[in-house]
């Protein structure tokens, strides 16, 4: 073996020595794969303590540490699995960071922009943020609606990592492009580029909700309509005439039942239409002739024919010629009764008449019979005694009311002793 071999082997032997001092800790150093060393100066001198073993690295399974008891300081949470390393080791005393709080350990990702109480967005269980609508309630903008759900970078551009600049809280600001796309109606041409909030909310950015002027306010069948329904224009949305007809003239023209450009109808629609619906107008009738009972829902044709609805008579029988014809029981034309129909008769229905009779016949056997039983051909006018229907022997009659006080032949007054017309 030459020098030159023997000196370069003596060399590489040198350089194994010091790398393996260097790589290989003594036996009894910490291994430092946990760490730094632990500053040991107040503990216990017996190592037994805590230690196990030839070497410093194994702890006793069964070690326990009451660090509230021992030190003042409750280990909560996470912080309760955290190693001993995490918190004591060689950068100095570890009261020195307590003191200064959450950031005295953890390095603050918000760059102090949202101040030094992590407490009120973390706590010791997870470093999880929470609450963070109830603490964005206490800024200029509050979570609601579909910003509750909206992912915090979306607004704020450094929330990934941490960082919550303060924004400008602007409708604008984060819909610019909400606006440049709203072309029906186009709002950057009607100048439609601030206070959102007049008509949109944070629930959903449609449908709009504009406070419509109190000359037209949009109710019924005007609520919920596109603003292009009325607003045919896309460059002009003020000025437009609120009366009806501007709008609904084509309605008119098209209404046949009855016609309302033939018979000259008002074009004021409020008269008889509301906004709740075009069909079904609702005129209101002339005091003369209040449309109650059976007249009322009627079609104006049904009373007001050939077209002609002025000047239409008022009295029953011009529509009710027929029905007073037909009437047999009794026949009102062979009796002459009275063409005034109101005397027996009301609007709420034809049947069951209610003639105010001259002779009582609202109890009794009088109240059930039909009027045929004493208006008979013979006698169409009968009188108004009872013995007009109900014929006695005088002689006989006169026996049985003998020693009677007040007892008269053919008196009218008989129902003072039979008010049912029974004995």
């Amino acid at each position: 073996m030459t020098l030159r071999v023997r000196a370069l082997l003596g060399a590489v032997a040198l350089v194994a020595l010091v790398a393996c001092g260097t790589l290989m800790a003594p036996p009894q150093q910490w291994d430092e794969d946990r760490g730094p060393v632990v500053p040991h100066a107040t503990f216990p001198a017996d190592c037994r303590l805590c230690h196990v073993g030839e070497g410093w690295s194994e702890i006793r399974a069964d070690f326990s540490f009451d660090h509230l008891a021992e030190t003042g300081y409750a280990l909560e949470g996470a912080h309760a699995t955290a190693t001993c390393l995490r918190c004591h080791n060689d950068r100095g005393p570890v009261e020195v960071f307590a003191e200064r709080g959450c950031g005295g350990c953890h390095i603050d990702p918000h760059r102090t922009r949202l101040g030094p109480e992590c407490q009120s967005c973390h706590d010791a269980q997870t470093w999880v943020p929470h609450a963070q609508i109830e603490m964005h309630a206490r800024t200029r903008m509050p979570l609601v609606g579909a910003h509750a759900v909206a992912q915090c970078f979306q607004c704020h551009p450094g929330a990934e990592v941490g960082n919550f600049e303060g924004l400008d809280p602007t409708c604008t600001n984060c819909h610019g492009q909400d606006l440049a796309r709203a072309t029906v109606p186009d709002h950057v041409r009607q100048g439609w580029t601030t206070d959102c909030q007049r008509c949109h909310v944070p629930l959903g950015w449609q449908p709009a909700r504009f406070d419509h002027p109190s000359s037209l306010p949009l109710v019924g069948g005007h609520a919920g309509l596109d603003c292009s329904s009325c607003h045919t224009d896309p460059t002009t949305f003020g000025g437009l005439d609120p009366d009806c007809f501007s709008c609904h003239a084509g309605d008119y023209a098209a209404t046949v039942n009855p016609n309302h450009g033939l018979l000259n109808f008002s074009q004021d629609c409020r008269q008889c239409h509301s906004v709740y619906g075009w069909g079904g107008g609702n005129f209101q009738h002339p005091s003369s002739f209040p449309l109650t009972g059976g007249h009322a829902g009627r079609n104006c044709t049904d009373c007001h024919q050939n077209g002609v609805f002025a000047g239409t008579p008022n009295d029953c029988v011009s529509c009710h010629r027929d029905d007073y014809d037909r009437t047999t029981n009794p026949n009102h034309a062979a009796q002459g009764f009275s063409t005034n129909c109101t005397q027996c008769h009301t609007t709420s229905q034809w049947g069951g008449a209610n003639f105010d009779h001259r002779f009582p016949i609202t109890s009794g056997a009088h109240a059930s019979i039909d009027c045929t039983e004493c208006h008979t051909p013979q006698a169409p006018a009968p009188g108004f005694s009872c013995i007009d229907c109900h014929e006695h022997d005088r002689a006989s009659m006169e026996r049985q009311h003998e020693g009677e006080r007040g007892y008269v032949w053919a008196s009218p007054d008989c129902y003072r002793c039979h008010p049912n017309g029974r004995g």
